[in-house]
C-alpha cells in the first residue's frame, strides 16, 4: 500500500459522488459531510533543569466525508497547528528552542485522513490514511495519542466488525505510522516509522461475567528491532461486587495479562511480562444522596530484566504512568511497578479526578522512581468543554540524569469547540 495509490482511488470516489444525488440540498447534509473542530492550549512545564516552558498553541481540524455511493465513501481530514508566535518551548526539536523544556506541540499542517470507507450494519472497512484506536480511551497499545494537538496517524488497512451481534473483531494491517512530532521534524527517523504491522484484537461479552479480550500486536519497524515485537494478551472487564451479606459493594473491575518476545535474534529478551489490575468502587455504595464519585485502585507491571524492557511504542501514552509523561515509550530498563489511587467526584459543578502515583522498580535492591500527584478537571459551557490539568512529579534523585530521576511540574487549560 502507498499513499499515491489511496490518493488516486480517492480522486476517482470523489469524481463519482460529484453526480451522486443523494444531497440535492447540500446544507441539509453539511452537518455529516463537513466539520471543523478547534482545541486551544496553554500549558507551563518546568522540569528543574531547562528554562521554564511557556506554550499557547491552536489546532484547527477540519474533515470533509464524500456522499455515500451504494456502501462506500471517501473521508478527508486536515490539521493545523499554530503556536500564535510563542515558542519560548521546545516542540521535541523542530523549532530549535532546545533551552527550554518540552511540549510536543509543533507547529504545522497535516493530512491526517484519506482513506475510502465500505460500510455496512456490523462491518467498517477502511484503506488509507487513518486514525486508528484499539480499545478504550487511553489505548495501550494502539492509539492517536489524543492529547498531543498534533495526532498520530496511520497509513492502513483497518477492520472492525461483529459476528452473531456479539464478537467483535478488530483488524489493522498498518504499514506507516506518522507520529506526533510533525512532518517538520528534521529527523525522518523521529517523524515517522515504516513498519509491517499487523493488530488483532478480539471481544465477546461473556454474559454475567465480563468483557473478555484477546491480543495479537505484531509491530516489525523498519529501522528499529528494539521496538520490534510480538505481543499476545488477554483482558477481562466488568462490573464486580462483593458478598452483600458481609460488606456488599459494587464496582468495576479489570484485570489484563500480556507476553511480548523480540521479532528478531540480535535483540538478547526471551519474553516481558505486562500486568494490570484495578478495582473501582462508587461512593454511591455508602453515600446514597451522591451517585457521580468514585475510587479506584489499580497496579501495573512493565517487565524489566535490567537491559530490555515491555515497550508499548504506538500507544496512547500520555494516559498512562502519570500526565508528567516520565514514563513513555522506553520503559526504564529496570522495569517499571505503578501503583495509583484514583478519586473521582463532581465539585462546584467540574467533574474532578484526583490521582496520586508512586513508581517503583521490579527489584527490591534498586531505589524508587518517585511519586506522582494528578489533578484533571472538565466542564462543559455550552458549546465550550474545558480541560485544567496539573502534574507534579517529584523523582528520587539517586536516579539522575536520566529523565526519570528529574522533577516536574506541569500545568494545562485546554477550551475545546466546533464550529
Amino acid at each position: 500500500m502507498r499513499l499515491s495509490f489511496v490518493v488516486v482511488c480517492l480522486t476517482l470516489a470523489s469524481t463519482a459522488v460529484v453526480a451522486d444525488d443523494e444531497c440535492p440540498d447540500a446544507s441539509s447534509c453539511d452537518n455529516h459531510r463537513y466539520s471543523a473542530d478547534v482545541r486551544i492550549r496553554y500549558g507551563n512545564i518546568n522540569d528543574n533543569i531547562n528554562k521554564d516552558a511557556n506554550t499557547l498553541t491552536g489546532r484547527l481540524l477540519m474533515t470533509f466525508r464524500t456522499p455515500q455511493v451504494g456502501n462506500f465513501r471517501a473521508v478527508f481530514a486536515a490539521e493545523h497547528v499554530n503556536d500564535f508566535g510563542i515558542d519560548t518551548y521546545n516542540d521535541g526539536g523542530t523549532n530549535g528552542r532546545y533551552e527550554y523544556a518540552t511540549e510536543v506541540d509543533p507547529s504545522g499542517t497535516e493530512l491526517d485522513e484519506a482513506f475510502i470507507e465500505y460500510k455496512r450494519e456490523s462491518a467498517l472497512i477502511r484503506y488509507g490514511r487513518q486514525y486508528i484506536n484499539h480499545g478504550k480511551l487511553p489505548q495501550r497499545y494502539l492509539g492517536t495519542v489524543a492529547w498531543r494537538q498534533n495526532h498520530q496517524t496511520y497509513d492502513a488497512l483497518s477492520i472492525d466488525a461483529k459476528f452473531a451481534e456479539k464478537f467483535r473483531l478488530e483488524l489493522a494491517l498498518v504499514e506507516k505510522a506518522y507520529r506526533v512530532f510533525g512532518r517538520d521534524h528534521p529527523s525522518r527517523a523521529i517523524r515517522e516509522w515504516d513498519l509491517d504491522g499487523i493488530a488483532i484484537r478480539g471481544t465477546y461479552p461473556v454474559p454475567k461475567f465480563a468483557d473478555v479480550t484477546g491480543y495479537v500486536y505484531n509491530l516489525d519497524f523498519d529501522d528499529n528491532r528494539l521496538l520490534s515485537t510480538r505481543t499476545i494478551g488477554l483482558m477481562a472487564e466488568g462490573p464486580c461486587r462483593s458478598d452483600p451479606s458481609k460488606f456488599g459493594w459494587s464496582g468495576a473491575c479489570k484485570i489484563e495479562v500480556a507476553t511480548q518476545s523480540a521479532l528478531h535474534e540480535s535483540v538478547g529478551f526471551d519474553r516481558l511480562l505486562y500486568a494490570h489490575s484495578s478495582v473501582g468502587v462508587d461512593f454511591s455504595n455508602f453515600r446514597k444522596e451522591n451517585t457521580t464519585g468514585s475510587i479506584s485502585f489499580s497496579a501495573t507491571v512493565l517487565d524489566g530484566d535490567g537491559e530490555y524492557s515491555f515497550k508499548t511504542p504506538l500507544a496512547t501514552l500520555h494516559g498512562y504512568a502519570g500526565a508528567a509523561d516520565k514514563f513513555l515509550v522506553n520503559t526504564p530498563p529496570d522495569g517499571l511497578r505503578d501503583v495509583e489511587i484514583r478519586i473521582k467526584e463532581r465539585l462546584l459543578g467540574w467533574d474532578v479526578t484526583v490521582g496520586l502515583h508512586r513508581f517503583n522498580t521490579l527489584f527490591k535492591d534498586l531505589p524508587t522512581y518517585g511519586t506522582e500527584v494528578d489533578i484533571a478537571a472538565t466542564r462543559t459551557f455550552g458549546k465550550y468543554k474545558w480541560i485544567l490539568k496539573f502534574a507534579d512529579y517529584q523523582a528520587n534523585e539517586e536516579w539522575k540524569p536520566l529523565f526519570y530521576g528529574i522533577d516536574a511540574t506541569k500545568f494545562w487549560a485546554t477550551v475545546q469547540f466546533s464550529l
